[in-house]
Order: structure tokens, then C-alpha cells, then sequence
């Protein structure tokens, strides 16, 4: 059977972001997801999966399909006095983004009295290799479809 939307899909995979792997699957703890209802996943990562029968793959997500293009407007250097505590590199602050709307900002660096904070996601600009063992594809139940999730092994108990 082939990938398609809706269907059930287990899969291990790594992912890997300019040479380096970034995360992936533990060994024997496959991921299965419900076509079409996996927001975890970048879309694009989902469009690459359909069609596929089981096997291995290299499937390759640009970065207007996975994490979306870099914005540079999303990042933004703050006087260290401003924020409400100390900042830590890899630690975040809540705050309003170009247009007014809420946002999560990570500190990326601290240069003297400065945080340079970044809203984008990490991943954004880059392109996403995805190293994937396609384990079993099958049809979701009716009531998978109903609840927009997988049962069984893997997914939801209920």
C-alpha cells in the first residue's frame, strides 16, 4: 500500500540540517502518525511522504515547505535592562513582534549590555534532510478519521 492522505504511516527517521543531525527517532520507538492530521510535522515533510511504499528514503523539505524562509525582522538586539530578568543564550522572553502580535523570542547571543533575541523558529532557512525508514503503511479506521488520530500501537488508548 502507498502513503496517501489519511492513511496510517510508521516510519523511523533522523533529520539532518547542513551535515549535522539535528534529531530522529530512538531506536525501536518508531513514530506513527495519521496522514493529513499531523501538525507536528512540516508540511512539507508530509507531501514527500504520500505516495511512498515501504522502504527507506532520503527525502529532502525547502525551507518554504518546512520551517518557512528566515524573517529578519523577527530578530532584535534588546538592552539587557529592558528584559524582566537576566538573560540566558538558549533561554526566552514573551513579546510583541513587528505588527503588535504575541511572540516567543530564544536568546541566541548576549554581546556586552545587548540579548539578541529571535523569534523565528530554529529551523527556519534551512532545508530539512530527512533520512526516513518507511516500516507500514495501512488505512485508518473510521473512528481514527472521526477523532484525528491514530488507536492502537503508537497512538491514542481511549
Amino acid at each position: 500500500m502507498r502513503v496517501e492522505t489519511n492513511s496510517v504511516v510508521k516510519f523511523e527517521y533522523e533529520l539532518w540540517v547542513d551535515g549535522s543531525k539535528v534529531e530522529g527517532t530512538e531506536a525501536q520507538c518508531p513514530k506513527t502518525i495519521l496522514m493529513g492530521h499531523a501538525p507536528e510535522l512540516p508540511k512539507g515533510l508530509e507531501a514527500a511522504l504520500l505516495g511512498l511504499e515501504v522502504g527507506q528514503y532520503r527525502l529532502v523539505v525547502p525551507p518554504e515547505q518546512g520551517y518557512g524562509p528566515y524573517d529578519p525582522a523577527l530578530r532584535v538586539e534588546v538592552a539587557i535592562a529592558d528584559l524582566p530578568e537576566a538573560p540566558r543564550v538558549g533561554g526566552g522572553f514573551s513579546g510583541t513582534g513587528p505588527s503588535g502580535e504575541p511572540m516567543l523570542y530564544r536568546v541566541i547571543a548576549i554581546q556586552g549590555e545587548q540579548a539578541v533575541l529571535d523569534a523565528n523558529p530554529p529551523l527556519a532557512g534551512k532545508t530539512l534532510e530527512y533520512r526516513v525508514n518507511l516500516q507500514q503503511v495501512r488505512r485508518a479506521e473510521p473512528e481514527e478519521l472521526e477523532h484525528g488520530h491514530i488507536h492502537g500501537e503508537g497512538g491514542i488508548h481511549h
